[in-house]
């Protein structure tokens, strides 16, 4: 794709907007899988989980939703749940059928969406800590935090790709920065514009970009968290997210620690340990 070699993220934005949207084999799979225990027992929340595990999912859903409700309705689709409920559980079904897929050999994607679902996952878990915060809207910003550098695995697997290099070669120090010498923008600013341009609720551009809340804050901590999972239990960034997912929540170290997914419990105690440990913070309990 060398004749896109020039386009910022407003033109990125522009040919991603029409794009139809994939989704991921193993997502269809889950709907067969749930249907074969009997479409009439299945609720809304069985729906709503597809959707955590796929960011693209949601996505073409979301868009769906908007184009169905009036403008002063879109404003209340904040959680997975909101969406099916929005939409009905028949068109969701249509509507997953009929999407592409993802090719598996798309390693870049199913790595990115992987982080994007342990984000919304790590988020959910912590937001049901605190009852000033609804898990629901917190994980779906978890997940949807990347979603630009998600469709860009989808459709230009390149240019993560040249930031990847970026990156690993030391010619960047934060990924961020590697994405702007590599593709001339950040991926956080292609998502930022993807989400005006899909007229995605208020309260989702707001987690996603960042804003000082508690939610806010939380919901950038899951994505935090889940990229230090990604590199390992023994990452060092880990101990402070516990201290500042403990601050936020007014929960417990080791509540913290206990409900973070995809973490042996022999890990779960090591990294107990070292937040217990840090010198000079407070984990504000």
């Amino acid at each position: 794709m060398t004749w896109h070699a020039w386009w910022g993220a407003n033109q990125w934005a522009a040919y991603l907007e029409n794009m139809e949207l994939p989704v991921k084999a193993t997502s269809k799979s889950a709907l067969r899988a749930l249907e074969a225990e009997g479409i009439d027992q299945l609720a809304p929340r069985d729906y709503a989980q597809l959707l955590l595990d796929d960011p693209l999912l949601s996505l073409r859903l979301l868009k769906k939703a908007n184009a169905f409700l009036p403008r002063h309705l879109r404003r209340d689709i904040t959680t997975p749940l909101g969406v099916i409920l929005a939409l009905g559980t028949e068109l969701v079904r249509r509507e997953l059928d009929s999407a592409p897929e993802v090719p598996p050999d798309n390693l870049g994607f199913v790595a990115s969406e992987g982080q994007a679902t342990l984000a919304a996952q790590v988020a959910a878990a912590w937001g049901g800590i605190h009852h000033d915060l609804d898990p629901g809207e917190l994980a779906l910003a978890a997940l949807l935090a990347n979603a630009g550098e998600v469709e860009l695995w989808a459709f230009a697997p390149e240019l993560p790709q040249q930031a990847m290099q970026a990156l690993s070669s030391g010619r960047a120090s934060r990924s961020d920065e590697a994405q702007r010498l590599a593709c001339g923008f950040s991926f956080m600013e292609l998502t930022l514009k993807l989400i005006d341009d899909w007229n995605l609720p208020d309260l989702i551009r707001q987690l996603v970009r960042g804003d000082e809340t508690r939610r806010a804050r939380l919901a950038r901590l899951a994505v935090d968290t889940a990229r230090h999972l990604e590199k390992g239990a023994a990452d060092p960034a880990l101990p402070h997210d516990i201290r500042l997912a403990a601050q936020l929540t007014h929960a417990p170290l080791a509540d913290v620690v206990s409900l973070i997914p995809r973490l042996a419990e022999a890990d779960k105690a090591a990294l107990l340990a070292a937040a217990e440990t840090l010198p000079g913070e407070s984990a504000g309990m």
